[in-house]
C-alpha cells in the first residue's frame, strides 16, 4: 500500500510540474503576441509619419510654387 501511495505522490508531482510548466508557457506566448503587436504597430505609426510627412512636403512645394507664380506675375 505505501508503495501505492508513493506512485500516486509520485504522478502527483509530475502533474503539479506540468502544469506549471504550461503556467509559465502561456505567459511567455502573451508577452511574445504583444511584443509583436507592439512591433507592428510602430510598423504602422513610422508608416504614417512617411506618409505624413510626404503630405506636409508636397504642400510646402505647392505653397513654393504659388508664391513664384504670384511673385512672377506681380501680384
Amino acid at each position: 500500500m505505501s508503495k501505492r501511495t508513493v506512485d500516486l505522490i509520485r504522478k502527483d508531482v509530475q502533474s503539479a510540474k506540468n502544469e506549471a510548466k504550461k503556467n509559465i508557457l502561456l505567459p511567455v506566448r502573451e508577452v511574445e503576441d504583444l511584443l509583436a503587436l507592439v512591433d507592428s504597430l510602430q510598423q504602422q505609426l513610422a508608416e504614417k509619419d512617411e506618409t505624413i510627412q510626404l503630405g506636409v512636403d508636397m504642400l510646402d512645394e505647392r505653397d513654393h510654387k504659388i508664391a513664384w507664380l504670384t511673385n512672377e506675375l506681380g501680384e
